[in-house]
């Protein structure tokens, strides 16, 4: 996982090329200004979608992987928690190739506070639960970049 402010971002450039796609859009773009839905930067190689999204205790839900995509998730107006699992996995949903996705419980994990400035990536493979919410925010407004791996 990397957890960072924007005005660090260009620091990770020069990890993967896809991700350098997706750190020179968010430079040369005015992110709030985008519309909802997806927006293609390089095809499926580097996509984003921004929409509004509900935010839910984190009791009870599981922690979500990927195996084709890392996801680099900016929260534009809101404040969200997310949660990145630590130790062994117990398997909840097997890997849907379709969605690119496989759910799993963890017994420990680390917190992060994502809010306007910051910034998450969460590798392929990395468990994580984004969109727990922070006391007095109920909805986030979200960039979720894809970039595949």
């Amino acid at each position: 996982m990397i957890f960072d402010t924007l005005e660090n971002l260009n620091q990770y450039a020069g990890m993967f090329e896809n991700l350098d796609k997706a750190i020179a859009f968010i430079e040369q773009t005015d992110l709030a200004s985008l519309g909802d839905g997806r927006t293609d930067i390089d095809g499926d190689n580097v996509y984003v979608t921004v929409s509004e999204a509900q935010t839910s205790p984190a009791e009870g839900r599981p922690f979500e992987t990927h195996s084709r995509y890392m996801d680099l998730q900016i929260v534009l107006s809101g404040t969200e928690l997310g949660e990145v699992a630590l130790g062994e996995l117990a398997e909840v949903q097997p890997y849907d190739e379709a969605a690119d996705c496989a759910l799993w419980n963890a017994q420990t994990s680390c917190g992060l506070v994502l809010s306007e400035g910051r910034f998450a990536v969460y590798m392929v493979e990395e468990p994580h639960k984004p969109g727990i919410r922070a006391v007095g925010c109920d909805s986030v407004r979200k960039a979720v970049f894809k970039i595949a791996y």
